[in-house]
């Protein structure tokens, strides 16, 4: 591959984060390494399938290669990255027929016509942008509901409902696309969400706008309203219940015991069956008001804590190997892009996809066992300090604080997990990582007592330090690699009772 291998057009250098709240950029990515991200990524446009294998399995080249090079990753590094995935991606093939408007419909959730929708959505975001794709094609009332075709046995659209599908995996190439500016991204994850099942319809919300799509005059003048603070017509303040207090009562409620342990699909169906609109009537007690951007920007935190919670805390359990489980990892990867997509929406669909992210995130933490959440016993046992293995550093006479101490070997706990996770092959590692590391920059200053009043026990307890400790234990589990221990994996057993 070479720069004339690059689709500029798709894949120009990355932007600028496009929130307050999204991740900043590590330093160490050059001209070289950027040139590399760009060839990779057009290479892997053209030459694969978004699906990996019949079961639907993710490509997750592009997730990998920016998360790294966000970190800071050499080109070597990237290419190296990017050739793990080459050995089992499924090729590119021609969709049966072209996708318009016309037939837009017909052929959601079928993976033969990803390439179709990859070229449509191309075009579309080439023509009209982001914020008005999403607004058509996921948050209209006419991309999710269909009557006329429910009448003659067809599929509704349910474009939402696939968006936040597949733990997430739509909702997280979009959000790739969205951080980073990158129309190639952003087309490929809107083909995904295209090609995705729909099987949590039940969980979606309704109050879609009978209009169709906002403009983007429309959203950039919310915008300009929410940085002058003089949002017009504001909607009622939010007098909603905290999600904390929601996970709470839902760990009380029996009707979830004995969760079913069994193939993840299997167990999702039948919990969405058997409880679906009870969980739905959950998370309808979160009420969401985008009127004001600290109160989204409130939002957005209730949703980083309760997904690092439920993974990093419910994980771990005194005395036993930290359970890193591959699908509550994607609660904290996932979370990662919602305040990028959020700044794309107008606040009727921001609204829609907070409520969206909410009742999914629930309802795959009751999935996958409805883990119970130690939060006084974790913070009691686990540590902020960790010192890698493998050779030390040597510090001399007049280090601080002093040269035996464990701050002098390791000084940052952030940057020797930032190292070796860049070199990590695990693809999922670095994502998470990359998450856990934004997350104690934003939040990293909150003192215990600050979730003090809802009631989830052990709350008052919760600090700016969770994140570390939940990267440290996932690092420990996956192993430190660059340090000379063998690689782990993600671990699948859940938390079933049954």
């Amino acid at each position: 591959m070479s720069s004339e291998s690059i689709n500029d057009r798709l894949f120009p250098q990355p932007g600028p984060p496009p929130s307050l709240l999204s991740p900043k950029r590590w330093p160490g990515s050059d001209p070289e390494a950027t040139t590399a991200l760009q060839e990779v990524l057009t290479h892997n446009n053209k030459e694969w399938h978004i699906f990996f294998n019949d079961k639907g399995f993710h490509n997750h080249a592009a997730h990998h290669l920016l998360a790294i090079w966000a970190l800071g990753a050499s080109a070597p590094v990237i290419k190296a990255a990017y050739q793990t995935h080459c050995d089992y991606q499924l090729p590119a093939y021609k969709s049966p027929e072209p996708i318009t408007t016309k037939n837009f419909n017909d052929h959601l959730g079928d993976e033969d016509y990803y390439n179709a929708y990859l070229i449509y959505f191309t075009d579309e975001i080439s023509k009209n942008g982001l914020s008005k794709v999403l607004e058509n094609h996921v948050f209209s009332m006419e991309a999710n509901i269909d009557d006329a075709a429910e009448a003659q046995g067809k599929q509704r659209p349910d474009m939402l409902c696939r968006f936040v599908e597949g733990v997430f995996h739509p909702f997280i190439h979009v959000g790739y696309g969205a951080e980073f500016g990158l129309l190639g991204i952003a087309a490929e994850g809107m083909a995904m969400t295209a090609v995705h099942p729909a099987s949590s319809s039940v969980l979606m919300p309704r109050n879609f706008s009978s209009v169709k799509a906002s403009s983007l005059i429309e959203i950039a003048l919310e915008q300009l309203s929410r940085l002058s603070l003089n949002t017009p017509y504001p909607p009622p303040p939010s007098q909603g219940v905290h999600a904390f207090t929601i996970l709470a009562r839902m760990l009380k409620d029996k009707r979830f015991d004995n969760v079913e342990r069994a193939g993840p699909d299997a167990v999702y169906n039948k919990l969405l069956k058997d409880h679906g609109d009870v969980i739905r009537e959950y998370a309808d007690l979160w009420k969401v008001d985008t009127s004001d951007p600290q109160k989204v920007e409130d939002h957005i935190e209730q949703l980083i804590w309760v997904n690092t919670m439920t993974y990093g805390i419910g994980g771990w359990k005194e005395g036993q190997d930290f359970n890193a489980d591959f699908f509550g990892m994607h609660f904290v990867t996932s979370v990662l892009f919602v305040p990028s997509i959020l700044v794309y929406l107008s606040h009727h669909s921001k609204a829609l996809l907070l409520k969206a992210y909410f009742v999914m995130s629930l309802s795959l933490w009751i999935a996958r066992g409805r883990v119970q959440l130690d939060i006084s016993a974790f913070f009691d046992s686990t540590s902020t300090m960790h010192t890698p293995p493998g050779a030390q550093p040597s510090p001399v006479k007049k280090t601080l604080p002093t040269p035996d101490s464990q701050h002098a070997l390791t000084p940052n706990a952030w940057l020797p997990i930032i190292q070796t996770t860049i070199v990590h092959p695990n693809e999922h590692l670095c994502k998470l990582q990359r998450a856990l590391a934004h997350f104690a920059a934003i939040y990293g200053t909150r003192k215990a007592g600050y979730f003090h009043g809802t009631e989830l026990e052990g709350a008052d307890k919760l600090d700016g330090t969770l994140f570390v400790r939940v990267a440290t234990l996932t690092a420990d589990r996956l192993a430190w690699m660059r340090e000379g221990q063998d690689g782990q994996g993600w671990d699948f057993k859940g938390f079933f009772t049954a």
